[in-house]
Formats: C-alpha cells, sequence, structure tokens
C-alpha cells in the first residue's frame, strides 16, 4: 500500500467546545483525531463535490459562461 502524504493540523479552540469534544469522546470510546479527522473528511468531500458542481454548471471560467445565454 502506498503512503499516504499527511500535514499537521494545530489550533486553539475555546475551552467550552474541546469539553463538548471531550466528553462525545468519553462516551464514544475514541480520541479526538478521530472525531476530528472524520468531520474534516467529511467536509472535504462536500466541499469537493460542490467544487465539481460549480464548474460542471460555470465551466472554469465563469465570466465567460453566460456568454451564449439569453435572457
Amino acid at each position: 500500500m502506498a503512503t499516504q502524504k499527511t500535514t499537521e493540523i494545530s489550533f486553539e479552540v475555546p475551552a467550552e467546545e474541546a469539553s463538548v469534544l471531550d466528553g462525545y469522546c468519553q462516551a464514544r470510546a475514541i480520541k479526538r483525531t478521530v472525531v476530528l479527522r472524520r468531520l474534516l473528511k467529511e467536509w472535504s468531500e462536500e466541499k469537493h463535490l460542490e467544487a465539481i458542481m460549480i464548474v460542471r454548471v460555470a465551466g472554469s471560467k465563469p465570466e465567460a459562461s453566460g456568454v451564449n445565454r439569453h435572457e
């Protein structure tokens, strides 16, 4: 299996948000990284699909996409 390229992400969040995350993780017996990776993966897939649809509809040069359209 090929090695997947990774990038480290580090940031601070309000204590209240971390508490909710930690409580969820304890209830599910999973690590923070599992939850955060899952959320980022789902969000990334959704944004990627949105981008594909935008390019399909508007093209890669949206300023030219309406050239042959009539109102």
